[in-house]
Order: C-alpha cells, then structure tokens, then sequence
C-alpha cells in the first residue's frame, strides 16, 4: 500500500488515477472489443469479396502465411510425432522442435516467392530435452536421430498455383472465416518414387513409392487480415502429416506410417525462442542463425540416403554385414504400455 503524505496527498492521489487510467488504457488496447454480429457480418462480406478475385485472394495468402512485401519472416512450431503401425492407438515416438525463417518476395502476376529454411532438433516426446539417439518401441533397437536441416527451398504462391508442379509450396484450399478469424488451410499430397528400393536397402526402404501427406492451417484475426496498412498479420499455424516410414527408424516395408501433430506462430525473431529450444538449435542446426553464409541446398532426406551410400561403400552399412540379422517388428499388442 502506497503512503501517502498530507502536503502531497493530492498530487499523489492526482498521479495514481492517471497512472490507472493509463493501465486500462493499455489494457484496452491489447484486448480489443469482440465484434459486433453486424460488424462481423460486414467483415465476412469484405473478406468474400477478397477471396472472389485471385489476385487479391493471393495477396491475403501472403499477408497470412508470410508478408506482401519484401520481408523475412519466422515462426515456431512443436511437433510431436506418433507412429502408427496399422493396428491399435498411435505409438508415441519423440518431439521435434521446429525454427522457420522465410524470406519473401513479390513477384510477377499477383505471385509471391519464398525462400525456405528449416531446421529442428529432436527432444524427448512433449519435451525439450534434446535427444540424439532413441529405442524404437517397435524393435527394440537404438537409432541415430538425425537433426532436421532443408533449405534453402524456394516456394511460390500465387493464382493457379496449385496446378504448378515446380512449386513446393502446399496447396491452399478454400478460405474460411470462423467467428473473428480467418483460416488458410493448406494440402500437400505427395507420391515419389523411392530413392532407396526395398531390395538395395532393406530395412531402411519403406517400399517402392514414398508418401507424404500434409495439412497444414493458418488463422489469424480478420481485423488484422482487413488491415490494408498491415503487410503482414500474427497467425497461428497448425498442422497433421501422415508420412512414411523414415530411412532412419528401420521399420522397412511394415505396414503403418508416422502421424505428426504440430502447433506454433509467427514470432519476431530468434531473440522469441525459448532460451532452451535456441541454445540446443545453436548446438545442433547452428546454420539457421547465418542465413547468409547457408547458400548450399541442403534436403534431410537425400542427406540422409548419401550417407548410407557412404557407408555402404566404405563397407561400413550394418545390414550389408555378415551377421546382420534385422530386427522383429512387434505388433501394437505386443508393446503393452
């Protein structure tokens, strides 16, 4: 409690006032007023109109998923990645922190270019504990983790881009506005053909034909989106992939794949990381902090298949050995809890 002086009492008084008003004022600002029904009907009007012309439908795009304008933006997301073998519940596997750095750009036609950098440490499962190393609950055997590392991969938005094979970009589908927020849900669907065949590589081949699957989806608050002095707005981003199994986790052409559910923001800049997640990326994918000395294209995944060429060489491969034998994959039922 503040004391108070007789001679004071007033001006004291006077500046305590101001200074809650002050608060309130601050408070009414960051926690905006909810919108009306009809100002959310005039909202979802505006935004219609918007989404009824490709070119301004992808200039939202941009201003949702990055920025309008020459801007480098970044973002956070946690990951926790679940296998499911084809039976049963999902099987918890570990968690994956993920640091995004997009550098974007106008460009011609309405488009917008992205440049892409992406990296991620692996952690304990709803961790942040770095691991390097993990027991597969479906062998039993220990595995290397390789820390994520892909970019610089460029990626394009624009009208029609959904039909561009040469874009990485995923696929936005129908824009919607729910209560005070829009969302831009995304779709990428993916068959390739596998680089390392069942009968060269085994237990690190999930089959002839690799598949991914991804959603992925943007919200933002539609005051932010209606913005016209705003070249980019704060969202909120959520995401589900179905994939594969990964070279790495050895599971060969057993039926199942792994399930991710990641959820995360746009941040400012590294300075917003939690100071453990920044201090094991420092550690483990220091490249993201020196964007402009990272000028090699660098994919996890054909990294990946380099060094088992590698060492497939260099005679070093374990199922190439001798007394190789590979490991049981254990049914769901097997695993008890």
């Amino acid at each position: 409690m503040a004391v108070v002086s007789r001679k004071n009492g007033k001006l004291c008084a006077k500046a305590g006032l101001l200074g809650a008003l002050a608060l309130l004022a601050a408070a009414c600002q960051s926690e905006p007023a909810a919108l009306s029904p009809q100002e959310l009907a005039e909202s979802r009007a505006e935004l219609e109109t918007i989404l009824a012309d490709p070119a301004t439908r992808s200039k939202l795009i941009a201003k949702v998923m990055g920025s309008t304008v020459e801007d480098e933006r970044h973002a956070f997301l946690k990951f926790h990645i679940f296998g499911y073998a084809g039976d049963g519940n999902l099987i918890p596997f570990f968690s994956m922190n993920n640091y995004v750095i997009q550098r974007w750009a106008p460009g011609d036609n309405s488009t917008f270019e992205v440049q892409h950098y992406e990296v991620a440490y692996y952690s304990k499962f709803d961790s942040d504990e770095a691991i390097s190393e993990w027991e597969n609950p479906l062998t039993g055997e220990v595995i290397e983790l390789p820390h994520f590392v892909l970019g610089p991969v460029p990626r394009l938005y624009g009208p029609g881009i959904g039909e561009d094979p040469g874009s990485f970009a995923p696929d936005p589908m129908n824009i919607t506005m729910i209560g005070d927020r829009v969302y831009v849900p995304t779709l990428t669907r993916l068959a390739i053909p596998n680089a390392l065949s069942p009968a060269e590589w085994g237990v690190y081949s999930s089959g002839p034909v690799a598949y991914w699957d991804s959603m992925l989806v943007f919200s933002a608050d539609i005051r932010d989106v209606l913005d016209d002095e705003k070249t980019h707005v704060p969202a909120e981003m959520h995401m589900q992939n179905l994939v594969s199994w990964a070279p790495y986790l050895k599971l060969g052409q057993s039926p199942g794949r792994t399930m991710v559910r990641a959820y995360g923001q746009h941040i400012s800049g590294p300075d917003d990381l939690p100071q453990v997640v920044r201090s094991n990326l420092e550690k483990y994918t220091p490249e993201i902090f020196d964007l402009d000395n990272w000028t090699e294209v660098r994919i996890d995944s054909v990294e990946l298949a380099q060094e088992l060429a590698k060492a497939r060489a260099d005679g070093t491969l374990d199922i190439d050995q001798p007394d190789y034998v590979a490991p049981r994959i254990k049914r769901f039922d097997e695993l008890g809890e």
